[in-house]
């Protein structure tokens, strides 16, 4: 069978884009924070679900049409998707409303999570709190079929440069849904860059490195805490929103904890508090997993009995095995953290004398 090398590159990047934003989402509240979030697909579930409902919604009120109805109904999902093929306007504010919407809502739900998780002193007891918050969100989606359509999962959220299938190929209105996403990608980037090098970021490391003695000096400890998970919560919600409508549905079964744990392998192996090493990770994982996702589709095509989730198991105890051996033998990852780079720092020299560059 021979691999469609346009679809496979607009598939590679477009996941690229997503788990970037995840990932250094999570490297704010771990790598900078000092927070072990295992539940990190709580937020990036909330933002996918609320994205698609809301865009949901937005479609079928934006066409005029008449009362909400059930959005899980076959009736609605092919009145969502002949609105997407069709109006590009009205797909195109649905989608950036519903990415609105996300963000607010993944930072809403980090902010409401931060208070019962920051009651344990401990970061791994906090860690622990946010892991079984996710995966409560996963079994309430996977069994409330009113709201958010059971097992089956929220279908018909196409992309929202859908309508340009007409005149052009898909991989036209494909591609430029990735390039969105990878743009999303580098302003969160840079979002994130700005705070490490901030007065904020160091005060996160500080608090990482040494909590009692960040509390001795008179810093509010948890409202810190607090203020990352909100940022970190509402980027994963972006995440998840770009998520939904790349892969065209929203189910619960893709919001599980294997997701949080590539996410800490990206880091690791890219870098613990260095975002340009974070994608480096990210890169190398996804690049891991396509990989084996194509390769099973492969091998299946040519012996028909062979089950092509096998591959994708054997990926994540790939990861697991790359997780150990950074642990034991490289545990700063490929870049590791540098220095801060503030004003003082670009003005003179580490030995304290001008720099100069800047005479």
């Amino acid at each position: 069978m021979a691999i469609d090398i346009p679809s496979l590159a607009i598939a590679y990047f477009s996941v690229f884009g997503i788990f970037s934003i995840l990932a250094i989402s999570l490297n704010l509240e771990y790598g900078y924070g000092g927070q072990p979030n295992f539940g990190q697909v709580l937020f990036y579930g909330v933002g996918a679900f609320s994205a698609g409902i809301v865009s949901a919604y937005l479609a079928r009120f934006f066409s005029g049409l008449s009362a909400p109805g059930d959005i899980c109904s076959t009736a609605y999902f092919e009145q969502r998707l002949s609105v997407y093929v069709t109006n590009g306007s009205i797909t195109i504010s649905a989608w950036v409303i519903a990415l609105i919407v996300a963000i607010a809502v993944g930072a809403v739900a980090g902010f409401l999570a931060a208070y019962p998780a920051l009651r344990v002193k401990e970061e791994w007891y906090l860690g622990m709190v946010l892991l079984v918050a996710g995966e409560m969100f996963r079994i309430v989606t996977s069994n409330t079929p009113q709201y958010f359509c059971g097992f089956n999962g929220l279908a018909g959220l196409d992309e929202p440069f859908a309508f340009l299938d007409k005149t052009h190929s898909p991989v036209i209105s494909n591609g430029i849904y990735t390039i969105v996403i990878l743009l999303l990608a580098l302003a969160c980037f840079f979002i994130a860059q700005r705070i490490a090098n901030s007065p904020f970021g160091r005060l996160l490391k500080s608090i990482r490195d040494d909590r009692i003695a960040a509390e001795a000096a008179g810093k509010d400890i948890n409202k810190v805490r607090r203020q990352i998970l909100v940022i970190g919560s509402a980027m994963a919600g972006l995440a998840g929103a770009l998520y939904v409508f790349f892969i065209g549905v929203g189910i619960a079964s893709d919001f599980i904890s294997a997701t949080t744990f590539a996410l800490f392998v990206m880091i690791v192996l890219g870098g613990i508090g260095n975002n340009k090493g974070v994608l480096i990770g990210v890169a190398l994982l996804t690049a891991l997993q396509r990989g084996a996702q194509i390769l099973g589709i492969q091998l299946q095509s040519v012996y028909p009995g062979f089950d092509s989730n096998l591959l994708i198991y054997v990926s994540y105890m790939i990861e697991a095995v790359i997780l150990l051996i950074l642990l034991i033998y490289r545990p700063k990852g490929i870049l590791p953290e540098g220095r801060i780079k503030t004003k003082a720092y670009t003005l003179f020299d580490f030995g304290g004398s001008k720099n100069e560059q800047t005479k």
